[in-house]
Formats: structure tokens, sequence, C-alpha cells
């Protein structure tokens, strides 16, 4: 079924409308009406997928084959959470798409989406002519823009560490 009434999650779950709205619905979806709980739990299964799969390639693929797999799946990260969990906005479309057509080899969408920011994969020999691109293509009409902090480089590090001290 692609999409569920609330009378439908009601009763395939044997739950109250109270019980949804007090203990499973967030602040911002508690008046919907309509569910699409296949579409939604295909993003979930899909990206986790993705996830396990980056996590391969990148312990197990080398040089620019490995960066293409990549690429492809971060762009269908974003694909499916534009589609699949509808959490991008038409301004990270535009950027990933932008992203993409100026040498990126994947983008997508980051941070919680509904208007965040993207994240691409762009080889570092393309990375000055790609952000000319980009800010000529996007940031172009943007008055206020700060195109230092909203546009820049940065390199794959290992992340957050949690350092214990004696």
């Amino acid at each position: 079924k692609e999409v569920y009434s609330r009378e439908d999650v009601l009763s395939e779950l044997g739950i109250t409308d109270q019980y949804l709205r007090d203990d499973i619905l967030t602040s911002n979806t508690q008046e919907l009406q309509t569910f699409k709980l296949k579409q939604r739990a295909r993003h979930v299964l899909s990206e986790s997928n993705r996830v396990y799969r980056f996590r391969e390639v990148c312990h197990n693929s080398k040089g620019e084959q490995g960066l293409m797999e990549l690429g492809e799946l971060m762009s269908a990260s974003h694909k499916s959470c534009r589609y699949d969990y509808e959490c991008s906005a038409e301004g990270l479309d535009t950027l990933t798409e932008l992203a993409i057509k100026n040498g990126a080899l994947g983008s997508r969408l980051t941070g919680a989406g509904w208007g965040g920011c993207t994240v691409s994969l762009v080889p570092e020999s393309k990375v000055d002519k790609f952000l000319a691109e980009l800010k000529a293509s996007y940031y172009s009409d943007k008055q206020n823009a700060d195109l230092e902090s909203a546009i820049f480089v940065s390199k794959p590090s290992a992340g957050a560490t949690v350092w214990q001290l004696s």
C-alpha cells in the first residue's frame, strides 16, 4: 500500500489517536492524515545498506573506481532522501544537481535535511573549478550570501573522538 490513512495506522497498530499524538508523532507531524510508510521504510532500509556498502568500499576499494562507487552511493542517498523520505528541499536538490554537473562524483544533503546543507565528493584536481562554477551558478543571485561560510572545502577525517583524560 502506497499511502495509509490516519485511521489505517490506528487500526493496524491497535492504538488510539491520542496515543499516536502523544507517543509517536512529533510536533510538526501532529495533523498528518496520510502516511507513506512503504516509502519511509524503503528509505531507512536502503540507507542502512548504503552506509554498510560505503564502509566496505572505504576499506576495500582503491583509486578512482572506489571514489566513483562512493559518489554513486552519495547520490543514491540524496535521491532516496528526496523521493522516499521527502526530507530534501528545492535548494538542496538544485545544489546536488549543480554539483554533479560541475564535476562532483556524488552529492547529497547532510544534517537534518529540510533545508540544511550538502556535501559533495570532488576530485582534488577539480576543486577550484568546482567552487567557481557552483558560486557562479547557484550563489550569484543570493544577495547576502557569505560565500566563505556557505561553500568551503574539507577533507575526510576520522570524525568525532572521545578522549579519556586521567
